[in-house]
């Protein structure tokens, strides 16, 4: 586990509807966060203040190790070794991603699979993130949404969207997914 810890000087807010939200999506060479690693990164920076869409970022990471690459993955993200010539080094995007968001909670469809990916790249690069250390998982706020609503029969991002009528990005692209999970996460919040 990577040291998560809070950034010196910096302060929670005393009410969570102050905290930044940061949601997120990345695209990996696989399933194993042990094995694989991430290729594509999508963030929204979202106030918790508002809701509202302050930044976004997205970029492309140069895999270290392409020959671990699980092709069924690739596959699905539509990413190829010829994507990657312009990708950014893993730590250069770690960095950018602690200035873009110090303090915000994480927030995702299915989170813990993004959160580990990048508990083990932080922990691997030596860096610290600058994240709270609570996370929002879309998947199970719809679960309790959906308890109520028996025309939702499935979990998935793409099913949700369609249930809520979301038109989103290319799905299995990290700017497109977390768009699409922020876009899901206000229609469970302001249904």
């Amino acid at each position: 586990m990577p040291q998560v810890r809070k950034i010196p000087g910096s302060n929670l807010p005393t009410d969570f509807r102050n905290q930044n939200l940061l949601f997120i999506d990345l695209e990996t060479t696989g399933l194993d966060p042990t094995r694989h690693e991430i290729i594509e990164i999508g963030a929204i920076l979202v106030s918790g203040k508002t809701l509202k869409i302050e930044k976004e970022y997205q970029t492309r990471v140069k895999p270290e190790h392409p020959e671990t690459a699980d092709k069924k993955a690739l596959k699905l993200s539509g990413l190829s070794p010829t994507s990657w010539k312009k990708a950014k080094p893993l730590i250069q995007v770690l960095k950018e991603l602690n200035k873009l968001a110090p303090g915000a909670m994480l927030v995702g469809h299915n989170i813990t699979f993004d959160w580990t990916f990048l508990e083990i790249a932080y922990r691997n690069a030596g860096i610290s993130w600058t994240f709270d250390y609570h996370r929002l998982d879309v998947l199970s706020i719809a679960y309790a949404y959906a308890l109520n609503d028996p025309k939702i029969k499935r979990l998935r991002l793409q099913a949700l969207a369609e249930h809520f009528s979301i038109k989103g990005g290319k799905k299995h692209r990290a700017l497109g997914d977390a768009r699409t999970a922020y876009k899901i996460f206000l229609k469970l919040v302001h249904p």
